[in-house]
């Protein structure tokens, strides 16, 4: 890929799904930039990061171009190698004509597919010019819907997928006071046996689909089982006790 581009690539973390918890920093950029980057998985229907600052874009002056992502859900490295490859050149097209502002939900750096994007996109696009602007993660969006400290003091706080595998994840919980496991929703019977086992239920809390119309919290985990969980919903396991819950 050739040739220099014009425009700012922005990273924007939207927060986690309610558009209260869009920053002002973020707002400013959305209400000005010339063009929108939206990331689209194939089977997505739909945009969840562009459904939090559709307010935003409709008080705009002028509309925004608009351009979609591709990224495929799949480990198959030379279908994801494709991907990045034709949304570098969408993206290469859209920053010679100016600013762009890539939307993710969450933090733009936390579990977001920016940042592999970015790594490619800094090999092909020679002079890329990128600003990053943070975002709520579900994380800290969790912990304030319960009312209870993620950590404090000298405790020690370990997040990751639960498909990390249950041997790494029973050595996070022995090494950790507060894990937060994310993506449970194919894996979830596996978890909770192990919880169960460490005698955990009662130091844990499901949340699933933050800061949207479909928010979920559910306290006794043993509700869950047998249900199909959403993509988007995690556990909060916190061994020294979830004692803002009531």
């Amino acid at each position: 890929m050739s040739g220099a581009s014009t425009g700012t690539l922005f990273g924007i973390g939207v927060g986690p799904g309610n558009p209260d918890l869009l920053t002002l920093r973020a707002a400013r950029i959305l209400s000005s930039v010339p063009t929108l980057a939206i990331p689209k998985s194939v089977s997505d229907g739909g945009s969840l990061a562009l459904s939090v600052v559709e307010g935003v874009l409709r008080e705009r002056s002028v509309p925004v171009d608009r351009v979609e992502l591709v990224f495929p859900m799949t480990k198959d490295q030379s279908i994801l190698a494709e991907a990045r490859s034709n949304n570098a050149r969408v993206l290469e097209k859209a920053l010679s004509l100016g600013d762009v502002a890539f939307i993710s939900l969450g933090d733009i750096f936390f579990y977001s597919t920016f940042g592999n994007l970015l790594e490619g996109l800094r090999a092909l696009i020679p002079g890329l010019k990128v600003e990053v602007i943070p975002g709520i993660t579900s994380v800290s969006a969790a912990t304030a819907l319960i009312g209870t400290p993620l950590v404090q003091g000298a405790e020690g706080l370990a997040v990751v997928p639960a498909t990390y595998g249950p041997d790494s994840i029973e050595t996070i919980l022995d090494l950790h006071e507060t894990v937060v496991l994310m993506k449970i929703h194919r894996v979830f019977p596996i978890l909770l046996e192990m919880l169960t086992r460490r005698g955990l239920l009662e130091k844990t809390v499901y949340l699933s689909e933050i800061g949207t119309s479909r928010q979920e919290i559910v306290r006794d985990i043993r509700e869950l089982e047998g249900r199909t969980l959403p993509y988007m919903s995690l556990l909060i396991v916190r061994k020294n006790g979830l004692g803002g819950l009531v």
